[in-house]
């Protein structure tokens, strides 16, 4: 289910600034962990896996805003499929740093989390405003992400990810 019609088409990534991929980033507390970056020149990607802490959240915004500001525009695609809770401050800080930079987001498809499309989600998707699509068919997102990013599987290879160091935190919550 989408709260917007489809937004994307091929032609639609022509216009981006085309940053060069590097390795996907992974952030982790012991919550959770995000995982970051370019799949695709234009295309950026972001999977949240088990807890979003506030700590969590506010290293993911401050690194995605660093991202955000390398370009004039992207198309961004956040999947929470594997996402179980977050603190309500880290998505409020995530709302405010799409919000800011609102021009820049040329499009943004997200995979809702385990709870599916709830009142709050679609709430999430106004404050954000158009374009913004949210699913909950991961097959839908997964095939949104595939047109946008044809090399994604490569991509998102778990091996090839870098992990990153949050202040004072190892990647094993020690």
């Amino acid at each position: 289910m989408s709260t917007q019609q489809d937004g994307l088409n091929q032609g639609s990534f022509s216009n981006v600034e085309k940053p060069s991929p590097s390795p996907i980033e992974v952030l982790a507390d012991k919550e959770g962990s995000v995982a970051l970056g370019w799949v695709a020149p234009g295309v950026l990607y972001s999977r949240f896996m088990n807890g979003l802490s506030l700590e969590l959240g506010t290293a993911y915004v401050s690194r995605l805003q660093a991202l955000v500001a390398e370009v004039p525009s992207l198309h961004y695609f956040a999947d929470a499929g594997a996402l179980e809770f977050y603190d309500l401050a880290a998505r409020r800080a995530f709302l405010e740093l799409v919000l800011a930079n609102r021009r820049k987001f040329t499009s943004l498809v997200m995979l809702t989390w385990s709870q599916g499309l709830t009142p709050a989600s679609r709430v999430f998707a106004a404050q954000i405003g158009e374009p913004c699509e949210i699913y909950d068919d991961s097959m839908v997102f997964d095939s949104k992400l595939l047109r946008a990013a044809p090399q994604v599987r490569k991509r998102l290879d778990p091996k090839t990810w870098v992990p990153m160091m949050l202040p004072e935190l190892s990647l094993n919550g020690e």
